[in-house]
């Protein structure tokens, strides 16, 4: 006689103890062709990664406005001064220092196409 795994109760249901978790595969995948190596980017210059072509939020004296980077440029105390063009046009501010940046947005890559 054959001796099988105990039962257990599951919220009413009898289930086996032994039940297997592996999954078994039905389809065969063959390996992905290997991805083109993409062109270095632009060297980001500042402490906080901005470069030409980000997209920050600004709080300057307590105004916070969003606007797209045009340049960097450093001063001679080693502060990094951004040049900036606001999304919104009501603001009048055309720069800011990095320590001014409170957020982000990365100017993302496009993919190539083939």
């Amino acid at each position: 006689m054959i001796s099988q795994p105990p039962l257990r109760r599951t919220k009413g249901y009898l289930l086996p103890t032994a039940v297997s978790d592996a999954q078994i595969s039905f389809l065969q995948f063959e390996d992905p062709a290997p991805k083109p190596v993409a062109e270095p980017r632009p060297q980001r210059l500042s402490s906080k990664g901005i470069a030409p072509g980000d997209v920050v939020e600004v709080d300057k004296k307590g105004r916070r406005f969003h606007a797209v980077v045009i340049s960097l440029q450093q001063r001679d105390s080693g502060r990094f001064e951004l040049e900036l063009r606001p999304l919104d046009n009501r603001i009048s501010y055309r720069s800011a220092s990095v320590r001014e940046v409170v957020g982000l947005w990365r100017k993302a890559a496009l993919p190539q196409r083939e």
